[in-house]
């Protein structure tokens, strides 16, 4: 084991002290610290860096086979591992163990201060490899949890704070120009250069503040709690966005790896919810068609007859001519379902209006009839008015009245069927309401007693002309001139016009 290769180096150097031989000692116990770092190997490399061997050549005659000192030797070193040890009560009366390897370490990382390189005992032409080898030694061998030495916590931080500015480009360029700490130094050139180079350059957990427990645990996957002593080899398990589970087979070593969501993790989620309006507001548009998704389409039909549509038909209630194609009609669900005795002999019509679903499919076809009346009377009119104002002239200069007057009184079929179907006059500007009749309070006067004595369930006709003002032109007389009584149900219908610009408008009561 690399212990035990450990104490047999040491041994060799304990050996070579005895005799005086300080490099052949100072060879030997800088290769047992290298083999497994002891506190007793790092003593015996600063004692021998300092001061030189111990020992004479005359001592070499004293001395046993080298077999037989390698076995004192390790002897020794179970015994002085626990005797060299010193103890000190911290505030809280806790007693702590630290050696005086671990009181050198402390001291000289702290006598470094402000130089970076010599923290990490590196030149400045350390590569990043060698920047990383170094943090990590020194940070197993000043980790608060191992070492209890006086100072060792300040240390730690200074160690983690020399590699965060020399693992950085950007950081150890401004520190080998300007020396100090570029975070404080620097801090807002530090900030903006790194919201440049977010994504390329910069690496995670290089930010500017750096937690130093949080830069060891990216390096060894757990923190030290728990841990006695002991570095035994080591397995990783891990990759790119996951946090490395660190198991070491050491003696008294105990790692608790707490499972930490990735930042791959974090960026799914992150997009999830800047489009979760889009998809909710998907999801509310798709319930509008889930009405549609289980109910029977109506079936198709066209205005003019084609060779495919040629059949015709027309709604039992208004008379509207629609065309179907007669096959696939005869077999909708909503005329399989209207009573087949009910069919006139010409096979037009529902005498009774058929089945529910078939009376409600042909409203649907009176309402797409009445929109398209309204666009071809709108589109008429339209073409009427532009017409119009082209034979009045410019300001009147020019104009042919004849001409407009002809063209004012022009009729238009559309606009006749919205009338005679639908109870719709289509005036000269735009299709009647209200609002026009409740502006001449004496038309509704006379309107009313026009009304008064007419029986109900028939059609009259009425003429007479009253002194109100044209709304259009602002003639002082408008034509009251036709009054049509339909059904109780229906109400009727008043019809005005202008003699002098054939302005016209209704009103339904």
């Amino acid at each position: 084991m690399e212990s035990d290769e450990a104490r047999k180096a040491l041994g060799l150097a304990r050996k070579h002290d005895l005799n005086g031989n300080t490099e052949s000692a100072l060879k030997w116990a800088r290769k047992s610290v290298s083999i497994y770092s002891t506190p007793e190997a790092c003593e015996m490399v600063t004692r021998l860096e300092t001061h030189g061997a111990s020992g004479s050549g005359a001592n070499a005659s004293t001395t046993t086979t080298t077999s037989e000192t390698v076995e004192r030797t390790t002897a020794d070193t179970k015994t002085t591992t626990h005797t060299e040890k010193t103890t000190r009560t911290d505030s809280s009366g806790a007693r702590t163990e630290y050696t005086t390897a671990q009181v050198e370490i402390v001291r000289r990382v702290k006598q470094a201060g402000g130089d970076f390189y010599k923290v990490l005992g590196l030149e400045k032409s350390a590569d990043e490899g060698a920047i990383r080898k170094s943090y990590k030694k020194l940070a197993l061998q000043l980790h608060p949890d191992k070492n209890r030495a006086p100072g060792a916590d300040e240390a730690f931080k200074l160690v983690s704070k020399a590699f965060t500015v020399l693992s950085d480009k950007d950081k150890r360029s401004m520190y080998d120009r300007f020396g100090g700490d570029p975070d404080s130094r620097f801090g807002s050139a530090s900030a903006q250069a790194q919201s440049q180079f977010a994504g390329t350059r910069m690496r995670p957990g290089m930010g500017a503040e750096i937690d130093p427990e949080d830069l060891f645990n990216m390096f060894f996957g757990g923190g030290m709690n728990g841990m006695n002593a002991g570095f035994g080899p080591t397995f990783s398990f891990g990759g790119p966005g996951f946090r490395t589970t660190t198991f070491r087979t050491g003696p008294g070593f105990r790692t608790y790896a707490a499972p930490r969501p990735n930042a791959q993790g974090r960026n799914q989620t992150s997009a999830l919810f800047q489009f979760l309006p889009i998809i909710i507001l998907l999801f509310f548009s798709l319930l509008s068609y889930i009405p549609s998704l289980f109910s029977v389409p109506d079936p198709d039909y066209r205005w003019q007859r084609t060779p495919h549509f040629r059949a015709q038909k027309t709604t039992y209630n208004r008379g509207v001519s629609y065309f179907v194609e007669p096959n696939s009609f005869s077999k909708h669900p909503f005329v399989v379902s209207s009573n087949s005795a009910a069919r006139r002999a010409d096979n037009t019509a529902l005498r009774d209006g058929g089945s529910p679903e078939f009376v409600l499919f042909e409203r649907r076809v009176e309402d797409a009839w009445k929109r398209e009346l309204y666009r071809q009377c709108d589109y008429a009119k339209d073409l009427q008015r532009r017409r119009a104002m082209d034979a009045q002239g410019f300001f009147g200069i020019g104009g042919d009245k004849k001409k407009v007057a002809k063209i004012m009184s022009e009729v238009y079929e559309s606009c006749e069927q919205l009338e005679r179907l639908y109870h719709i006059l289509y005036d000269n500007l735009a299709i009647t309401t209200r609002s026009h009749a409740d502006a001449f309070p004496s038309i509704l006067k006379q309107r009313r007693q026009l009304v008064k004595n007419i029986p109900a369930e028939q059609t009259a006709t009425e003429q007479a002309t009253i002194k109100e003002k044209c709304p259009n032109c602002g003639n002082d007389e408008m034509n009251f001139h036709t009054l049509q009584l339909r059904s109780a149900d229906e109400g009727s219908t008043v019809f005005y016009d202008c003699p002098k610009c054939g302005y016209k408008f209704s009103q339904n009561n």
